[in-house]
């Protein structure tokens, strides 16, 4: 909102908002953050974490002394941000490679994973068989992406489909860097690592010819034109990347 309120003049209202931004840090910090586990407890693990690296909220010994986040005694805010990633990761390695996040924090978590080169874990978790699981609910025979991943409780939640966010963000790399795709990067995260290929005919169907991905294409229409990414993998292991990108807009490849 301090933004928003900038962006239209209203200064007034926005220092409102952002006086408000720091105590609500600052609490946040107070109230959640475990210094002898370091990272954020009391509430869904997986989303408190995601949600706090996606909204500056972690904290920082590096930090100047007047920021909401500064924090004695921890690591630095990068050493804190790198640690809380792990931890997404590592909730999924432990998991037998299955997607641990929620509602809140599904939105950010697959980004976040990318970001901080745990592109592999994140791509075994979307294709991972059994629950919880993308797959399992095609095995169900979902075409449209349930509320719960065991059942047709609700048959229709969009906050599951984030990961076509990840899609075209991460592993096609379109991001915009400024309002309305004016600027824009294209850097994808390029897996290595083998997953189930085909489609499940049911759920004891695990053998899914586990393979690399070797060609990603995606594209976004926006308010300037079309922008595309496509990369392949040649047989050397270098990558071919094509781009498209609209006139006047200045891209970083």
């Amino acid at each position: 909102m301090d933004e928003v309120g900038r962006a239209l003049g209203r200064t007034e209202r926005a220092s409102h908002y952002a006086m408000s931004a720091r105590t609500l840090r600052k609490a946040f910090i107070a109230n959640y953050w475990d210094a002898a586990q370091g990272h954020f407890t009391q509430g869904s693990i997986s989303s408190e974490n995601a949600l706090a690296i996606a909204f500056d909220l972690v904290p920082g010994s590096d930090l100047d002394p007047d920021d909401p986040r500064h924090l004695a005694g921890t690591k630095t805010l990068a050493e804190n941000k790198k640690a809380l990633a792990k931890l997404l990761a590592d909730r999924i390695v432990v998991a037998d490679q299955h997607i641990q996040n929620d509602m809140y924090g599904s939105r950010y978590e697959f980004n976040i994973r990318s970001e901080y080169g745990y592109t592999d874990i994140a791509l075994k978790a979307v294709t991972q068989t059994g629950l919880p699981g993308y797959v399992y609910q095609i095995a169900k025979g979902a075409t449209s992406l349930w509320e719960q991943w065991t059942d047709r409780l609700s048959v229709n939640h969009h906050y599951r489909s984030n990961v076509a966010t990840w899609f075209y963000q991460s592993l096609a790399g379109i991001r915009p860097t400024a309002t309305a795709y004016e600027t824009l990067r294209i850097r994808p995260y390029i897996p290595a690592v083998a997953v189930n290929s085909l489609v499940p005919n049911g759920t004891e169907d695990t053998d899914l010819s586990p393979a690399t991905f070797d060609h990603v294409s995606a594209s976004i229409d926006t308010v300037r034109g079309k922008v595309s990414s496509e990369w392949r993998r040649r047989g050397d292991g270098r990558i071919d990347l094509a781009v498209t990108v609209p006139y006047n807009t200045e891209a970083e490849i």
